[in-house]
């Protein structure tokens, strides 16, 4: 009997070990799977605004020319 109840404990203090390890793990790969979503964010980002320092000048530049043919028109 007190085996049986022995085993028992050992049991529940298992489960309790595998939720505190997977608990663990489970933050540590959360944490490691964010940073790598804000790399990727970042990194699109920085693309589009470096696109857009090429785009907003040449934008502008069409813009101006439009003015200037729909006054002079």
């Amino acid at each position: 009997m007190l085996s049986l109840l022995a085993l028992i404990f050992i049991v529940v203090g298992l489960f309790k070990l595998t939720g505190v390890v997977f608990h663990a793990a489970g933050k540590i790969l959360g944490g490691v799977l964010g940073i790598i979503g804000w790399l990727i964010l970042a990194g699109l980002t920085v693309t589009l605004f470096g696109l857009a320092l090429y785009a907003i000048p040449i934008v502008l530049v069409i813009g101006v020319i439009a003015l200037i043919v729909g006054a002079a028109s």
